[in-house]
């Protein structure tokens, strides 16, 4: 019997199948399965409303003396800390860090000045205080590098949900490609929340663009007349699947 690999390329989803076990062509290519399969993919998202957030953002004094300095940031910190109590945000959720004492490169010798910094990370569990703990920290002198993101406490549950349906998304288009060819979809042979990549690069249908969840990026520098809006934010979750044909 003539040994057949069939491939055949959709935008989205994507099918490879091969006819016949121990192709040629197919132990020719890296991490191909040894039986007729359907590579399927599935993506879903939905916009959330957040209810926790976290800022982030540096004091900085600039003295000729590093006590002076030192001085002012501790000012800085007392007035935050205050701020923060009158919100109901507890000390556990404040955290000041990262305390560098420098002197600025290029300053005369005759007069040094020293740079001080401190970096502060605050946790908000209540976004309803959000305005009243923002307005005053941007209008605060010597504080900057303002980051801010927001976040939901039910990000688990969301994202379970998320995954069941980019799977039945997935399934769907499978027995849809399964159907074209007068074939079923069988047993799952593999799942990945994300591209699978091996599969994806060895038989060329890695997708130009996949839904991926972001909490983690590294955070953008944010304009302060941005800082006080609580938007909706997008959750997503992507899988590939590979199902084995009937």
């Amino acid at each position: 019997m003539e040994n057949i690999l069939l491939k055949s390329v959709l935008a989205a989803p994507l099918l490879a199948a091969a006819l016949a076990a121990g192709a040629p062509s197919a132990t020719a290519a890296s991490a191909l399965p040894d039986y007729p399969f359907i590579h399927a993919s599935g993506q879903a998202f939905v916009f959330v409303q957040p209810n926790v957030g976290e800022i982030d953002f540096e004091i900085s004094a600039s003295r000729a003396s590093p006590d002076a300095a030192v001085a002012l940031i501790q000012q800085h910190v007392a007035e935050i800390q205050q701020l923060m109590s009158d919100n109901g945000v507890a000390d556990s959720d404040i955290t000041f860090s990262d305390v560098r004492r420098e002197l600025r490169k290029g300053a005369d010798p005759a007069a040094p000045e020293y740079d001080v910094k401190c970096t502060v990370h605050i946790n908000v569990r209540d976004l309803g205080k959000w305005r009243a703990i923002m307005e005053p920290l941007i209008a605060k002198p010597d504080l900057d590098a303002f980051a801010t993101t927001h976040g939901t406490t039910e990000r688990k549950k969301i994202e379970q949900e998320l995954i069941a349906q980019a799977v039945h998304e997935a399934q769907d288009k499978a027995q849809a490609m399964a159907s074209g060819f007068g074939k079923k979809v069988g047993a799952v042979a593999g799942i990945s929340s994300g591209e699978v990549k091996n599969i994806s690069r060895s038989v060329g249908l890695a997708p130009s663009d996949i839904y991926f969840n972001s909490a983690n990026n590294k955070r953008p520098q944010q304009d302060r007349s941005d800082l006080l809006m609580v938007g909706a934010m997008k959750m997503a979750q992507s899988v590939d699947v590979i199902f084995k044909i009937k």
